[in-house]
């Protein structure tokens, strides 16, 4: 099954501007509250911010080749003022994923991976219950095996945004469900196996650990 990303990458915009108009709202509601309580100046780097780190295990229920399949990993980094987020992850394929090659005809295993910039947005994030924007960029290798024999492989680019409900558990602790969408490019491979073939939506399930106040 072929995607259009075109079409794709058109609704995850429309969907995203939607969420951010909505976010930007809200943010600025609690800054309007915020009026009158401090004269000076509010910085992202002032006196006044807030600096924590965090980790998240991820696990990626989704399709590549027609097939379903699980991707595994994690990214950390850290937080700003407990809103924007930015670290490194990296992601891998654990799920067998076989079909026929052209060269050769046999039997080829595939396997995946990624790493890159994690960057988000989180909304409310004092509330119990809130939602938080990823946006997943890097770079990754996808690599064709016969019989535990290399065959052939490929790097390619990845896009990954991706929209998450969020549940605060305890102050060190979160667990994440959502969505995301897996958009690769720059696949070159002698064999049928294409940017369509590893671009797919993804079910999403996340622990996430660190300092949130």
């Amino acid at each position: 099954m072929r995607t259009d990303h075109r079409k794709t990458l058109k609704t995850i915009i429309l969907i995203f501007g939607i969420v951010i108009g909505f976010a930007s709202l809200l943010f600025a509601q609690d800054d309007i509250k915020e009026i009158g309580k401090k004269d000076q100046m509010q910085t992202l780097f002032g006196f006044d911010s807030k600096i924590t780190g965090y980790g998240s295990l991820d696990t990626k229920f989704t399709r590549i080749n027609d097939k379903d399949a699980v991707i595994i990993g994690g990214h950390g980094g850290v937080i700003f003022n407990s809103y924007f987020y930015f670290g490194l992850g990296a992601y891998g394929l654990v799920t067998t994923n076989q079909f026929t090659g052209t060269f050769p005809e046999e039997s080829l295993d595939m396997q995946m991976g990624y790493t890159g910039l994690m960057m988000g947005f989180n909304i409310m994030p004092k509330k119990v219950v809130h939602f938080s924007i990823p946006l997943f960029v890097g770079v990754g290798n996808l690599e064709l095996d016969h019989n535990n024999i290399f065959v052939e492989n490929s790097a390619f680019l990845l896009f990954e945004p991706g929209l998450h409900l969020e549940l605060n558990v305890v102050q060190f602790m979160k667990i994440g469900l959502g969505a995301g969408y897996r958009m690769v490019q720059g696949t070159n491979l002698r064999n049928d196996i294409n940017d369509d073939d590893l671009s797919y939506w993804s079910g999403n399930f996340s622990l996430v650990f660190g300092k949130f106040k």
